[in-house]
C-alpha cells in the first residue's frame, strides 16, 4: 500500500511516541525526532541527557477530573488500553510482583483539605455517578462505601490521617480506578512498538536536535509559509509533507507561534529511598499496600489556581518514593527572540538548563516538608534523596494544543503539545485521537476536538497570565 504523505514528528515523549504510532496506523511515513539520546538511555529519567517530563519514574493515573467529564471519559478510554496493553506483555494490573505493568491499579487516596469533601470532589463524584461508577469511589465517611471497600479488598488503603491542631481528621476518598503509570518504561515500550511498525527515529544532540523549520512560500495559499521539513543540528535538511511539534516544554522554542498559547513551568519532585532490607518500610510503601496519595492543603483561588496541590506515589522497584508538589508551577522569564509572536516585557519562560535543576526553591521544600510530616512521619528526619525541578508545558486553560497551525500554509504544521502536568496517562489513547484530528480537522470524529482546537482567542489564564517578575519566576534567584 501507498503511504499517505511524510510526517516529521519533533518529540519523542508521550506525545510524540502516540501520535507517530496512530499516523504510522494510518499509512503514513513516520519520522521522530528528539535531542535526547533516549535509543541508549531507554529513557532513564537519572540519565544526563533527559529532562523531559515524560521520562520518570511514574506517573498518576486517575479518571476524576471534577465537571470536566470528557477528560474522565478519556482517561476511562486510556485506562483499558494500559491494561490492555499489559495483558499483550503477560502482565495485569492486580498481579504487579514482578514489576513488569506499565498501569499499576494502586489505587489512588484523595485527601481532602478538611474533614469534609471539598466542592471539586463533589463534582467528580457526581461526574462517576453519571457514567455508573460511583460504586468505585469509597469516600472514607461514609459507612457502606467502607462495608462495599472491605469486601472488594481496598479498605486497607482508605488511610486516616489527623489534621494537625485539631481532633479532626482529613476526610478522604479512595478511588480504586486509579493508580499510577510507569511513565519511563511505557516510553521505552512504546518506542519500540513504534519502531516495529516502521517509525524511523534519529536521536541524540545532533542528528535529534531540530535548528529550525525549513520554510518557503506557498503557491495556494498567498502571504503564508508552507513548511517543507526541518534541518538538524548536524546539518541535515530532511523533507517532510508535515511538521508536528510534540517538544513539551521546548515546543514554544521551536514554534514561537505557540508563545500565547503556552508556558513553560516546573512542577518539584522530592525522593525519598527505602532500603530493601527495612522491610517494615519497603512492604508499606509497596504499591500493593499504598495508594497514590493526592492533598489540597488549601482549596482552590478564585481563579482557579491549585494554591497547595501536592502528592506522593507507592515505592519504585529501587525503593524511591517519590513526591510531587505542583501548587506553585515555576517559571524561568529569558528575553524572547526577537520576533516572537507573544512575549511579556520581550520574556518568555524556558526551561532552566538541566545542571541547574536539581535545587528546589524554598517554598517548595517547606510545603513538601509539611506534607510530609503529616503524611509520611516516618521520612520527617530523612534527607531527601534526590530533587529535581520537572518541566512541564502548561496551557492557557490546562486542555492540550492539538491542532494544525493556521498561520501556516497547506497544513504544514500541526501542534501536541500542552500537557498541563497530565498527559502521560492517555498514552496509549492520545495519538489515536490527534490522528483523527490531523487528517479531519474539524469533520474529526474525537470528542475531544472542541477542547484541543488551536485557541487564539481565549483568555491568558492558569497563571500564564503573570509574566516575569512576578513570586513564580526563579530567573532572578
Amino acid at each position: 500500500m501507498t503511504e499517505k504523505k511524510s510526517v516529521a514528528v519533533i518529540g519523542a515523549g508521550i506525545f510524540g511516541l502516540s501520535l507517530a504510532i496512530a499516523l504510522r496506523d494510518r499509512n503514513y511515513g513516520v519520522t521522530v525526532f528528539d535531542r535526547s539520546q533516549y535509543d541508549a538511555n531507554g529513557y532513564d529519567p537519572t540519565a544526563d541527557d533527559v529532562q523531559a517530563a515524560s521520562a520518570d519514574h511514574n506517573k498518576i493515573f486517575r479518571a476524576s477530573y471534577g465537571k470536566e467529564i470528557h477528560y474522565q471519559r478519556l482517561a476511562l478510554e486510556s485506562r483499558g488500553a494500559w491494561v490492555s496493553e499489559d495483558e499483550k506483555r503477560g502482565s495485569t494490573e492486580q498481579d504487579d510482583g514482578s514489576n513488569n505493568g506499565l498501569f499499576v491499579n494502586s489505587g489512588m487516596l484523595r485527601i481532602q483539605p478538611f474533614d469534609h469533601l471539598a466542592t471539586l470532589e463533589k463534582e467528580t463524584l457526581a461526574n462517576m455517578q453519571r457514567d455508573g461508577l460511583r460504586d468505585t469511589q469509597f469516600v472514607k465517611s461514609d459507612p457502606a462505601d467502607c462495608e462495599r471497600a472491605d469486601k472488594l479488598g481496598w479498605k486497607d488503603k482508605i488511610l486516616n490521617f489527623h489534621i494537625p491542631d485539631s481532633e479532626s481528621t482529613y476526610e478522604a476518598v479512595l478511588d480504586s480506578l486509579a493508580g499510577f503509570v510507569r511513565c519511563s518504561n511505557a516510553c521505552a515500550h512504546y518506542q519500540k512498538v513504534a519502531a516495529g511498525k516502521g517509525v524511523k527515529f534519529h536521536f541524540g544532540p545532533q542528528e535529534g536536535a531540530v535548528d529550525y523549520l525549513v520554510k518557503v512560500k506557498s503557491d495556494i495559499e498567498p502571504g503564508k509559509d508552507k513548511v517543507t521539513g526541518l534541518k538538524t543540528k548536524d546539518g541535515v535538511v530532511h523533507d517532510a509533507d508535515a511538521i508536528v511539534v510534540a517538544a513539551g516544554s521546548f515546543s514554544t522554542q521551536i514554534l514561537p507561534d505557540l508563545s500565547y498559547h503556552l508556558e513553560s513551568s516546573a512542577g518539584s519532585l522530592a525522593t525519598f529511598k527505602i532500603d530493601e532490607s527495612n522491610t517494615e518500610l519497603w512492604d508499606k510503601y509497596s504499591p500493593e499496600r499504598f495508594p497514590v496519595m493526592t492533598w489540597k492543603s488549601t482549596p482552590r483561588d478564585t481563579s482557579g489556581k491549585d494554591t497547595g496541590s501536592i502528592y506522593v506515589l507507592p515505592r519504585t522497584p529501587e525503593g524511591l518514593v517519590k513526591i510531587g508538589y505542583r501548587g506553585v508551577k515555576w517559571t524561568n522569564f529569558q528575553p524572547a527572540p526577537k520576533d516572537t509572536p507573544f512575549t511579556q516585557d520581550g520574556q518568555w519562560s524556558v526551561p532552566l538548563p538541566v545542571e541547574e535543576c536539581s535545587l528546589l526553591p524554598e517554598p517548595a521544600l517547606y510545603a513538601i516538608k509539611q506534607f510530609v510530616s503529616i503524611f509520611l512521619p516516618e521520612f520527617e528526619s530523612t534527607p531527601f534523596f534526590s530533587t529535581k525541578l520537572c518541566w512541564y508545558t502548561d496551557s492557557l486553560d490546562n486542555s492540550f494544543v492539538i491542532d494544525h497551525v493556521p498561520t501556516y500554509a497547506e497544513k504544514s504544521v500541526f501542534v501536541c503539545t500542552g500537557g498541563s502536568g497530565h498527559g502521560a496517562k492517555f498514552l496509549p489513547v492520545l495519538g489515536k485521537h490527534a490522528a483523527d484530528i490531523f487528517e479531519n480537522g474539524d469533520q474529526s470524529s474525537s470528542f475531544m476536538r472542541p477542547f484541543w482546537r488551536w485557541r487564539p482567542d481565549a483568555p491568558r489564564r492558569n497563571g500564564l497570565e503573570e509574566g516575569p517578575g512576578g513570586p513564580r519566576d526563579i530567573s532572578h534567584n
